[in-house]
């Protein structure tokens, strides 16, 4: 292991203690897979021993009441550890479009760095019009939108619905996450591989080959690319270890594990 490596693990969940255990139920059996990790912020540190990591965290709010308790979970793990967590909000699309704003206005102030939506669980369609106040006023504030994409259940998260909303809020900075969509690469290497949306990569290498995994990243470009564990899926340093393997250059993994994060979200070197 490099422990020299400068890494921002851009795709990560945290929960109060009293409900991580349940939360991590949930997402494991919604999706069909084992989660290596508990989902508590001392589990998130504990898991990136050994590594210069810091991390982006995020959860997006499944009812429009919890959305400001939620954010400010994620402000108070941001405010422990100011040099190391980097929080991003939510918001719900059942809030009305004044409490919308005065919500994105708050996670500004708040230091958030974009915004989580995952249209599954908070059940809209990425491209469904009522969605387009939120683009906007992203564009607006400042943020960045880092999606969910892919799912087996749904078709509200598909690769093909991010390009349309790339294209049509060309300025709204979006983020693919799972390599452009999870189950749904075929579908990404289609839509997104070689457009402007950024990916991470967070459990990409549970079921692409490292082949295939280099080579979207060789043709979608580094600077697009960020580097994700989706813990508590899984730790950072596991994420880390797969990701090592990957036949890139220094100035590739350099540009996935730090650079592009820090471009993109703002985030003071």
């Amino acid at each position: 292991m490099n422990t020299k490596r400068k890494i921002i693990d851009v795709h990560t969940h945290v929960f109060p203690d009293k409900i991580a255990m349940h939360a991590v139920e949930n997402v494991s059996n919604y999706y069909g897979v084992e989660m290596d990790e508990n989902g508590t912020v001392d589990g998130l540190f504990e898991g990136a021993l050994g590594l210069d990591a810091s991390f982006v965290i995020c959860n997006a709010a499944t009812k429009a009441e919890n959305v400001r308790h939620g954010n400010d979970f994620l402000f108070e793990c941001a405010t422990r550890f100011p040099t190391k967590v980097v929080p991003l909000g939510s918001v719900h699309q059942d809030m009305d479009e004044k409490s919308m704003r005065l919500e994105l206005e708050y996670i500004k102030a708040k230091g958030g760095k974009g915004l989580k939506l995952h249209p599954d669980f908070q059940h809209f369609k990425i491209e469904d019009p009522k969605m387009f106040p939120i683009y906007e006023a992203a564009v607006e504030f400042g943020l960045p939108v880092l999606f969910h994409v892919g799912d087996k259940k749904t078709v509200n998260s598909t690769p093909k619905a991010v390009r349309f909303i790339a294209d049509k809020f060309p300025e709204l900075e979006i983020i693919a996450a799972h390599m452009g969509g999870w189950v749904a690469w075929d579908e990404a290497e289609e839509y997104l591989v070689g457009s402007r949306v950024y990916m991470d990569t967070s459990d990409a290498l549970l079921v692409l080959s490292n082949e295939r995994v280099v080579d979207m990243i060789n043709r979608h470009g580094a600077d697009k690319i960020m580097f994700g564990s989706d813990f508590p899926l899984m730790s950072t340093c596991k994420a880390y270890n797969a990701f090592e393997a990957l036949s890139l250059s220094e100035n590739q993994k350099e540009q996935i594990y730090h650079l592009t994060a820090e471009k993109l979200f703002k985030i003071d070197k």
